[in-house]
């Protein structure tokens, strides 16, 4: 596994409580991560900044992830990780992620070691392909 110190995380999810919780232990294992609290926030941020891997909430008021995740995609490919999180298990919306460009797909709640595995996972494929 490489070291996350030098990941760069956006970690978009409209529930203030979670986000909150899950950041802080995020940043606790050196992580680098900015947050946005509703989807277009979140692209807002995205457009203007580097990313390494994209957090993302799949049901927000404004914007669907599947939406915003859509809009990463076409506004700058595949050279960053997204992953998924949903609080509804439903087949048909962890197809739907993943077909529009999702990496990995979590259901909430989720341990916060369990994402940080599948963020570590993910950095080190992206560090890969980069690197091939």
């Amino acid at each position: 596994m490489s070291s996350l110190e030098d990941c760069k995380l956006l970690f978009v999810d409209d529930e203030e409580e979670f986000l909150g919780t899950m950041v802080k232990y995020l940043r606790r294992k050196k992580l680098d991560v900015a947050t946005a609290p509703s989807g277009r926030a979140g692209l807002d941020w995205f457009r203007g900044n580097a990313v390494d891997i994209v957090v993302l909430d799949m049901k927000m008021p404004d914007l669907s992830g599947v939406e915003v995740l859509r809009e990463m995609r076409r506004l700058k490919g595949e050279d960053f990780g997204v992953i998924i999180l949903s609080g509804h298990a439903h087949t048909d919306m962890a197809l739907e992620a993943m077909r529009a460009g999702a990496n990995d797909f979590l259901l909430k709640p989720c341990s916060v070691d369990e994402l940080l595995e599948r963020i570590d996972v993910l950095h080190d494929r992206l560090l890969e392909r980069r690197n091939a």
